[in-house]
């Protein structure tokens, strides 16, 4: 029997594990309208801790069902295609959960965010899109990393008993973790969109005056340093970080609305009226 405090000052008290817990997901295509669903429940039971999930066709399952479902398991972290029949497909976790801290996770997720917008400073200065084609890779990876946060964190609350080894003392800090890391994914989206946008416009062959390039490298750098600094005083609280960022993040959105203004007020990118 396993004794732990709670935030609240009340103990707990927690049965000891013998053995490693085991859970198993079945999803039964049969009973779905259509194949859209399939991503989604396979992504669910992985973000609830199922060990095992496995996808199961009472008349078979076809080709395109089966290249659908190994091409959505091989998305999510530590969980592995064991085995494929006509009639179903099976997947198996072998992630110890103990071994992934989230705030471990989560310093990961900031470096990769913080590479796909370096990619896109570098193509806006050497005005090359080379550099542009890791930013999908790398948002593969960071859509990966946010479910197994949310993994993690879903098992904590779950698993008191290894909660604390995963990183998380209080149930409050769940809620605090699972923002964070939408975020950072969100934004990993953003930036995603501005690299194929980037392309789309070299495409067509557009320009932009050399004083405008500058002004916006200038702000993409200092919102990179603070993106950077921001998260690092969450995950290391020092009273100095954070008013840094705080900092930090106040002179990003000034040079932000300055550049704007200067933008509207010059009339050559004003926005276009959509008729």
């Amino acid at each position: 029997m396993l004794v732990r405090e709670e935030a609240d000052g009340t103990l707990r008290l927690i049965p000891a594990v013998s053995a490693k817990r085991v859970s198993r997901a079945t999803i039964r295509t049969d009973q779905l309208d259509g194949e859209d669903l399939i991503p989604k429940l396979i992504i669910g039971c992985y973000a609830l801790g199922y060990d095992t999930i496995e996808v199961v066709g009472k008349d078979g399952l076809d080709e395109s069902t089966v290249d659908l479902v190994v091409k959505t398991m091989r998305r999510l972290r530590g969980l592995e295609v064991v085995e494929s029949q006509p009639n179903k497909v099976v997947a198996q976790s072998f992630i110890d959960p103990t071994k992934f801290p989230v705030d471990s996770l989560i310093k990961r997720l900031q470096i990769l965010v913080s590479r796909s917008l370096g990619n896109v400073i570098e193509a806006l200065e050497k005005g090359t899109t080379g550099r542009l084609n890791e930013v999908r890779r790398v948002q593969d990876e960071v859509d990966e990393l946010y479910w197994l946060i949310v993994r993690q964190l879903l098992v904590a609350l779950n698993r008191r008993e290894i909660a604390g080894e995963i990183g998380i003392e209080s149930p409050l800090h769940a809620s605090g973790d699972r923002v964070t890391a939408k975020t950072l994914e969100q934004i990993g989206s953003v930036i995603m969109d501005l690299a194929e946008e980037i392309v789309r416009q070299k495409g067509k062959g557009a320009r932009l005056e050399e004083r405008v390039l500058v002004s916006i490298e200038k702000l993409a750098r200092k919102t990179q340093e603070s993106f950077n600094t921001t998260v690092e005083s969450l995950l290391t609280p020092d009273i100095k970080l954070i008013e840094r960022s705080m900092g930090l993040v106040n002179g990003t959105l000034e040079m932000e609305s300055e550049i704007t203004h200067e933008l509207l007020k010059s009339g050559e990118y004003a926005p276009q009226e959509v008729e």
